[in-house]
């Protein structure tokens, strides 16, 4: 009687012929994928389609591999930026192109700080003779990849059966115009086409690599040296006839000082822009100047780039002139103005930007601004000034070879309603100008004048409203309005106690309504406050005779 044999106990011999039997069934399904008139069929029509969506569709160039086996394209498409990724592979598994799609998904991570747009949208193309063998087919649907930016994942496969209808995805997801390719039978043009397109994608490689190059050599270094030599030059003759530290010396010599400008000296916004409080300061700012000069005048070339240096340091000078009332000086502004037209170098070079500089500039950017605001004595107001004006200089001048004229005009336009907003404000609510202002026309005598002035700085409640209700006070002394200028002084000292101005004033009000007790309380108070002004004590020795 035969022997049973157990289905689970085969002979070796059996077993070899098992695998045999799969490797043929196996490799006769993917025989023809590395060699072959199959394999120079499926390079060709890789090679059209990246050609097409390059050439056709304003695809950029990421990466090509050594073989030209794999080429990486992108292109932003409003707030998505589409990364296609071909590949000309076969896979003969799922699990192989899966972990094959990680590596992709992995790649673009790493690419997203170099992506434009919100979203990424990244397209893993495979073009093959034919699939993986096993069930792969769950890995079309459209996979959301955890990210900093909305990323999502679609993987089509170009294989010989399902190569029309994949590429009809492909283009439909991408929203492009689907038109089939005109493509030769003949073995010998295929090699030679496919020759020729790996030729010239390549070649559009390296043009895209040195039109990227380009763009930092529109001009060579010029004005920033002159600008370094004229600041340090200026800082030694302000030295050599006074000190940089003192403050009457940094005003004759230009610094940017409040009450002169209101008086009609508006050359010392650009004065000022060339003066420096001390060694430090001087050192920061000509290192700042020296690195990032050289950069803007590289990219915007000599003429855009000094045009872009004044007017953002113009702007940072009106910022200083509107929110700061200490005298200040220093290229800081204008320096800040050139961290913005590398900011706006990055809206138009985005990828560039970031590949370059980009997070690096970001970072000693916002180190700046913290800086800044925790130093009480570091002007912020010409930093932003600066910066913003600088930022819409550069629009309005735009980068060489970038003309877009609504853009321009744009900028333009932003830029006066920058620096005609600043000035308004700085003239007509700046309450530290308006207590100036307040100041000249009592000086001039025009009291109304006077009266308009501290009334517009009252309304928002200043540090400055002890000053401004006491020089109205005066406007109304003048005026004969003299319960007014009571009420003033006393809400004046309401606001700022220690004010001894305000009453030896009223002291001399209440003495002249035979208010003597109320005279001399404020006259001791402001005697007290000043022990050495003699008007004030001889007003208590009158008050007390008086009493006596």
């Amino acid at each position: 009687m035969d022997k049973a044999v157990h289905p689970f106990h085969l002979s070796g011999e059996t077993i070899t012929g098992w695998f045999f039997v799969i490797e043929t069934v196996i490799h006769g399904k993917i025989k023809g994928r590395g060699s072959g008139i199959m394999y120079v069929q499926d390079e060709y029509y890789f090679l059209n389609l990246a050609n097409d969506l390059v050439h056709d569709h304003d695809y950029e160039i990421l990466h090509i591999d050594q073989d030209s086996q794999e080429i990486w394209l992108e292109k932003q498409q409003k707030d998505t930026s589409n990364v296609i990724r071909l590949y000309h592979k076969s896979f003969d598994w799922g699990n192989h192109l899966k972990n094959d799609m990680a590596q992709v998904i992995y790649k673009v991570q790493n690419l997203r700080k170099l992506l434009g747009g919100q979203k990424v949208k990244i397209h893993d193309v495979y073009v093959a003779a034919q699939p993986p063998v096993d069930d792969w087919e769950s890995l079309k649907k459209p996979l959301l990849v955890k990210d900093k930016k909305q990323t999502e994942m679609h993987v089509y496969y170009l294989d010989e059966r399902n190569r029309i209808s994949e590429k009809h995805r492909l283009y439909d997801n991408l929203g492009l115009d689907d038109r089939p390719f005109v493509q030769s039978d003949n073995e010998g043009t295929m090699e030679r086409q496919s020759y020729e397109l790996k030729s010239l994608l390549k070649k559009r490689l390296v043009e895209q690599q040195q039109a990227e190059q380009s763009v930092f050599q529109k001009g060579r270094p010029l004005f920033t040296y002159i600008l370094l030599a004229i600041n340090v030059l200026l800082f030694f003759l302000l030295e050599r006839h006074g000190s940089s530290l003192n403050t009457q010396s940094l005003i004759e010599f230009g610094a940017k000082y409040n009450p002169a400008i209101l008086q009609g000296e508006w050359w010392r916004l650009i004065s000022s822009m060339f003066l420096h409080i001390g060694v430090v300061h001087l050192l920061m700012n000509m290192i700042a100047l020296f690195y990032l000069g050289t950069a803007v005048e590289r990219l915007y070339g000599s003429s855009r780039f000094i045009i872009i240096y004044f007017l953002a340091g113009l702007t940072g000078g009106l910022a200083s002139f509107a929110f700061n009332t200490q005298v200040s000086a220093g290229a800081s502004g204008a320096i800040f103005g050139l961290f913005g037209s590398l900011l706006y170098f990055g809206v138009l070079y985005k990828r560039l930007f970031f590949r370059t500089m980009g997070w690096n500039l970001l970072f000693i950017l916002a180190l700046n601004i913290a800086f800044g605001l925790m130093m009480p004595q570091i002007d912020n107001g010409a930093h932003i000034g600066g910066l913003l004006g600088g930022f819409l200089a550069s629009a309005f001048v735009s980068l060489p070879g970038k003309k877009k004229w609504l853009n321009q005009l744009g900028g333009f336009l932003l830029y006066l309603l920058m620096a005609g907003g600043l000035l308004f404000y700085g003239m007509h609510f700046s309450a530290a100008n308006l207590l100036q202002l307040a100041q000249q026309s009592l000086d001039q005598k025009e009291y109304q004048r006077t009266i308009n002035y501290t009334e517009r700085g009252l309304e928002d409640g200043t540090e400055y409203q002890a000053e401004l209700l006491f020089y109205r006070s005066l406007a109304h002394l003048k005026l004969d309005e003299t319960e007014a200028a009571i009420d003033d002084l006393e809400k004046s000292l309401e606001a700022k106690p220690d004010f001894a101005e305000a009453h030896y004033n009223l002291a001399l009000l209440y003495a002249s309504h035979d208010q003597i007790d109320n005279a001399k309380q404020h006259a001791e108070k402001a005697l007290n406050l000043q022990p050495d002004n003699d008007d004030f004590g001889n007003l208590v020795h009158r008050l007390s005779s008086n009493e006596g």
